[in-house]
C-alpha cells in the first residue's frame, strides 16, 4: 500500500494496527519485532520518521495521519504507542473516534511516558554521551551542567528548550566532525537526526495519556512505573529492552488485537 505518513511493517489482513514510536537509534525492540511476532491477520503500519518541517501542532498532525490511514479504505482495529509515542497514540485514537465514531480502536500503551522539559534535556545528554569518545576534555560535563541550567531557566517552554538543545548539539558535533575529519555533511546529518527526534518529542509533549472516550490499557516492563490507574495497567516481568519482542507480551497483545477487550 502507498503511504507518505506511514511505513508498512507487515500486511497480513485488512484491518489496520497503527504504531506510534520514533524509528531507529535504540537497542530496545521496536514495533517491527512486535508485528513480526504476532501472526494475526492484520496490517501493521508505523508512523514515519520525518518530523522536522511539518506542522508543529499535534492536532493537525494527528488529523493528517488519520486521514491517510483511513484513506486506505481499511478499518483501524487498534492504535499502539510506545514510550513518548503513547502521548501521540491517544490523540490519533481520538481523531479516529471523531472520523469514525461507531468504531473506536483498541488503544494499548507500552511503557508510556509523558514528555516534559526534563525529557528533552535527558535525551540531549544521552545523545551527547553517545559521542563521548570523540568529545574534548570536559565537554560532556559542560553539556550536562549547561542543559540543567537551560531547564532551570525555561522549565515549561519546550520549543525554547528544543531550539537551545539543538544549537548546542550542533556545535558539539561540529567539533566531533572536525576531530575526525568528517566534514560538514556528517555534522548536518547528525544534527538533522537529533532535531527530528526533538520535534517528535515536542509533538508528544502536546499530547497526553488519556482518551476522550474510553480508557487505554497500559502495559509496563519490570522497572517502569505505571503511568495511570493501576486498574488499567498490567506490569510484566520483562526488561524494557525486550518488551516488544517478549513471547508472553506478544501473546497478550495478540489477544487484545483479535478478541473483544475485557478491561
Amino acid at each position: 500500500m502507498e503511504s507518505t505518513k506511514w511505513q508498512l511493517l507487515c500486511d497480513r489482513g485488512p484491518d489496520l494496527v497503527l504504531c506510534l514510536d520514533f524509528l531507529g537509534g535504540r537497542a530496545a525492540a521496536g514495533f517491527a519485532e512486535l508485528a513480526a511476532g504476532i501472526p494475526a491477520e492484520l496490517c501493521f503500519l508505523h508512523i514515519g520518521q520525518s518530523f522536522s518541517g511539518g506542522d508543529p501542532r499535534l492536532d493537525a498532525q494527528a488529523d493528517e495521519w488519520v486521514r491517510e490511514a483511513l484513506g486506505t479504505g481499511r478499518p483501524v482495529r487498534a492504535v499502539l504507542g510506545y514510550c513518548a509515542g503513547a502521548a501521540l497514540a491517544t490523540r490519533v485514537a481520538d481523531a479516529i473516534c471523531v472520523a469514525v465514531p461507531v468504531q473506536p480502536p483498541v488503544v494499548v500503551l507500552l511503557d508510556a511516558v509523558a514528555v516534559t522539559g526534563a525529557t528533552l534535556c535527558d535525551q540531549f545528554v544521552s545523545a551527547v554521551e553517545s559521542s563521548s569518545a570523540h568529545l574534548a576534555a570536559g565537554e560532556l560535563d559542560d553539556a550536562r551542567h549547561w542543559s540543567d541550567g537551560l531547564l532551570g531557566d525555561h522549565p515549561d517552554d519546550l520549543p525554547c528548550l528544543a531550539a537551545g538543545l539543538t544549537d548546542r548539539y550542533d556545535r558539539l558535533m561540529a567539533g566531533v566532525a572536525g576531530r575526525l575529519s568528517l566534514g560538514e555533511f556528517f555534522r548536518r546529518e547528525l544534527t538533522a537526526g537529533f532535531a527530528s527526534y526533538l520535534t517528535y518529542l515536542l509533538l508528544a509533549g502536546q499530547g497526553g495519556l488519556d482518551l476522550r472516550a474510553g480508557t487505554p490499557l497500559f502495559l509496563s516492563s519490570r522497572d517502569h512505573e505505571p503511568a495511570m490507574d493501576p486498574a488499567n495497567s498490567v506490569s510484566l516481568d520483562v526488561d524494557r529492552e525486550h518488551l516488544l519482542r517478549d513471547t508472553d507480551v506478544l501473546k497478550l497483545v495478540a489477544g487484545l488485537l483479535t478478541e473483544e477487550p475485557r478491561w
